[in-house]
């Protein structure tokens, strides 16, 4: 990796990580800021080639994780591992309640209408539905409540959406992959 520097303790966690792994032990690993600790556990996690799931506490890790870190790792070493990004539900469209927000026309606001028609345009063109990716439309807009679902409003497989929905597309790739990024959310 460009610039990339070696540094013992990146070193000696990313070997108990390593034989955590093979003896399929347990192994609570704390480190300070600049130690390196994503490349020590994603290193051994996709060298061993089996199934990881990596947990961040929040979704700025989580994103960075999954877009900057991973891909970088990955293409240093050369696997070819499968990887997925999965979040929780409320941060995907859901297309039913879109659908609906959009054709019901009555909104708290203009710019709760301005978010849904743009959420909508988004949702037209987007593979993942991961509102994070949906830059025109801040995250604490009222328009999302209105455009993804809870467990308790989903109607899983009766809905017509169901072959596109974002959520079961996530899940399914989550299910597919070597290694998923989730958040302790």
């Amino acid at each position: 990796l460009p610039g990339y520097r070696e540094r013992q303790q990146q070193v000696a966690m990313a070997q108990a990580v390593a034989h955590a792994i093979l003896t399929q032990g347990r192994l609570v690993a704390e480190a300070g800021t600049g130690t390196g600790k994503t490349f020590s556990y994603l290193v051994p996690a996709l060298l061993h080639g089996g199934k990881v799931i990596v947990s961040t506490g929040t979704k700025t890790l989580q994103d960075q994780l999954f877009h900057r870190d991973l891909p970088l790792v990955r293409e240093a070493l050369g696997v070819p591992a499968k990887v997925a990004l999965l979040k929780g539900r409320a941060n995907y469209v859901c297309l039913h309640h879109l659908e609906e927000s959009s054709a019901g026309g009555t909104f708290a606001s203009r710019e709760e209408a301005r978010d849904i028609h743009a959420i909508a345009r988004f949702a037209g063109r987007t593979d993942s539905g991961d509102k994070a990716e949906c830059l025109q439309v801040p995250e604490f807009s009222g328009a999302w409540a209105r455009a993804t679902s809870t467990r308790e409003n989903c109607l899983g497989s009766r809905c017509r959406h169901y072959e596109d929905c974002f959520v079961m597309k996530a899940r399914k790739a989550a299910n597919d992959a070597d290694l998923v990024v989730v958040n302790h959310h």
